[in-house]
């Protein structure tokens, strides 16, 4: 076996320390092949106990965080455990079974390359875009890109909102790497979902992937808080929730008014998911991720109910003889129920 410590390969235009920032880069992944080791080696050998660590310090702050942090990266040894702790945390992730682990952690992967690009030269963005199969020029984005990985549920985001010229979406530099990093999510993510972890993995992490399963358990609150009265909801969400049930494309700011008010009464996530089923452009895997990010499952911010007014100033307000009164909709549904 080559003795990895030392080992030091210069690529065309990414170096070891930039591959340990971006370790799903292809070209880590041929630094490793470089590197002859097999599975037994770096399942059980010393020289990697400090990677099996790292790795394991990846799952964790990506289940706990929702975001992995950087570890000081001093010397080539440094980034050789780092690049090699990758491919350790994707087999424990893998081993423990759960597509809401496998949600995360792809996020926090991505959130971590999202900061690092922040810092990074636009030539080495451009170059990290075109790995990823996105079409990027300086602070220009392709519009069909820009429609694929944007969070257009999101008004800021939404391709009116932008100034277009000759087929590119102009962007600043964070927004650009912002859609790169939903470009790196959804690759980590694809990835993960068709891949198996050899047997050894499980007997090795044995403990730690029990100990993730019960934080899975307690994290992931897809299951049903509460009982949930349709009967009850004001009539704006009726109509929402009538529409999407039909078919009927329902607006960006109609599915932010329904989701927050669903998740804020208690409503599962795969049940808010079953609502938007029968839309014309459902996407389960995309709308799965606008889900969880509005109500914070992925992200850290838990969105709110809009008030009454801007619900009315979107024209979605449908008043009948209950709403005198009432300012926001969880009040409506409050009264209600009691």
């Amino acid at each position: 076996m080559p003795p990895i410590l030392f080992i030091f390969i210069l690529f065309n235009f990414v170096d070891l320390f930039k591959l340990a920032k971006y370790p799903f880069m292809a070209e880590a992944k041929e630094w490793v092949k470089e590197q002859k080791v097999n599975i037994e080696e770096i399942l059980f050998d010393e020289l990697y106990e400090r990677a099996r660590q790292r790795g394991i310090e990846r799952v964790k702050q990506a289940l706990e965080k929702g975001i992995i942090y950087d570890t000081p990266l001093i010397n080539d040894v440094d980034c050789a455990m780092e690049i090699f702790s990758y491919p350790i945390a994707r087999m424990l992730v893998v081993a423990v079974e759960s597509d809401y682990l496998l949600r995360r952690y792809a996020l926090a992967e991505a959130k971590r390359a999202y900061e690092n690009m922040k810092n990074e030269e636009e030539d080495f963005i451009s170059y990290l875009a075109k790995e990823l199969g996105v079409e990027v020029n300086g602070e220009k984005i392709h519009f069909a890109d820009y429609l694929k990985y944007a969070p257009t549920w999101d008004m800021k985001w939404k391709l009116v909102n932008r100034e277009l010229k000759n087929g590119y979406v102009i962007l600043s530099k964070n927004e650009v790497a912002r859609l790169i990093q939903e470009a790196i999510r959804k690759k980590i993510y694809s990835e993960l979902s068709y891949i198996f972890a050899p047997p050894e993995v499980k007997k090795v992490f044995r403990n730690e992937i029990i100990a993730i399963k019960s934080r899975i358990a307690f994290k992931d609150k897809s299951v049903k808080m509460k009982e949930v009265k349709a009967d009850y909801f004001p009539p704006c969400i009726k109509s929402l929730v009538s529409a999407a049930k039909s078919g009927i494309n329902v607006p960006h700011v109609g599915r932010f008014t329904m989701v927050t008010f669903l998740n804020a009464i208690g409503m599962s996530i795969d049940e808010i998911l079953k609502i938007f089923s029968s839309s014309p452009d459902f996407n389960e895997e995309k709308t799965r991720y606008q889900i969880e990010h509005i109500t914070g499952r992925i992200s850290s911010t838990v969105y709110a109910p809009p008030k009454c007014d801007t619900i009315r100033t979107w024209g979605l307000c449908y008043p009948d003889e209950y709403c005198r009164g009432i300012k926001h909709p969880l009040f409506y549904y409050r009264r209600r129920r009691k």
